[in-house]
């Protein structure tokens, strides 16, 4: 009878127990992914900073100009972000599941890409408009040069990173690129 009280007391412990064993995992959870989100908000943001400076650089804008273009440009980047997080969500979630996708369901996600993707080009013709208002058509080919050899160098940058050793489980790899000369 003893053992009874002694089995029934720890069970009852342990049945008590575990949803607190289980909200404490969930909070050390969300604080990891919310520590994760935070530097990956921040990387982002120092990106974006770099990127600015590197356009202003290179596009040489009037202080007349740079009033009007950022703005703008701003406007459209985070238009063109939505977009591409479409994009790179649909991408990430067949990537997880490929074998699972039937030809039908892949069908559908490769039209949705198409529309996504036109959604891209519209918006860059509408901006282009935009910006011809703003400078002349050489700056605005200064600034898709521009933006194409900041991206270039993030890329280089990345795959550099992408050699180097990822923790086991980690299954991100990048395939080996050939190094692309800058124009």
């Amino acid at each position: 009878m003893k053992a009874f009280k002694t089995t029934m007391i720890a069970a009852i412990i342990i049945l008590i127990s575990v949803p607190f064993t289980n909200l404490y995992a969930q909070e050390k959870e969300e604080g990891e992914n919310y520590a994760k989100f935070k530097h990956r908000a921040e990387q982002f943001e120092k990106m974006r900073s770099m990127k600015i400076a590197y356009l202003s650089e290179q596009i040489e804008l009037t202080p007349e100009e740079a009033e009007k273009f950022w703005p703008v440009y701003n406007e459209m980047e985070k238009k063109r972000e939505s977009i591409t997080h479409d994009l790179l969500k649909r991408f990430f979630e067949v990537e997880e599941r490929p074998e699972e996708i039937s030809d039908e369901d892949a069908e559908k996600i490769i039209q949705q890409r198409f529309t996504q993707e036109q959604a891209l080009l519209d918006l860059k013709k509408e901006y282009h408009a935009k910006y011809t208002e703003i400078m002349p058509a050489s700056k605005v080919m200064k600034l898709y040069e521009s933006e194409n050899n900041f991206r270039r160098g993030l890329m280089e940058r990345l795959g550099r990173n992408e050699r180097e050793p990822r923790p086991e489980g980690d299954r991100r790899r990048a395939p080996e690129r050939e190094k692309v000369e800058p124009r």
